[in-house]
């Protein structure tokens, strides 16, 4: 029967390394909320996605967390993304009319 767990460590995800790390040393998503003052969902989301604030990462470096295993820090700015700016077509530079 095959297991569904990578055969060596070089075929894990940095998620799966980070539970790894995790249950190894004991850490808790509860105690990384509680270190960051978010709920244990927010660290999971934050944790799963590709990037994450700055100022989270470091927070969580800062907690012990290896640097590998989260992440890439990149702030992004939230909100709706800038919509492409259409150049208006003035009568005069239509060109001559009939």
């Amino acid at each position: 029967m095959q297991s569904s767990t990578a055969m060596n460590l070089t075929e894990l995800s940095r998620q799966e390394k980070l539970r790894l790390w995790m249950a190894r040393t004991g850490v808790r998503f509860v105690d990384m909320a509680a270190a960051l003052d978010v709920t244990p969902a927010a660290i999971g989301k934050l944790c799963k996605q590709a990037t994450m604030p700055e100022h989270r990462h470091r927070a969580l470096v800062a907690f012990g967390v290896p640097a590998g295993l989260l992440p890439a820090p990149l702030n992004v700015k939230s909100g709706p993304k800038p919509r492409p700016r259409c150049t208006p077509q003035h009568p005069e530079s239509a060109g001559p009319s009939a």
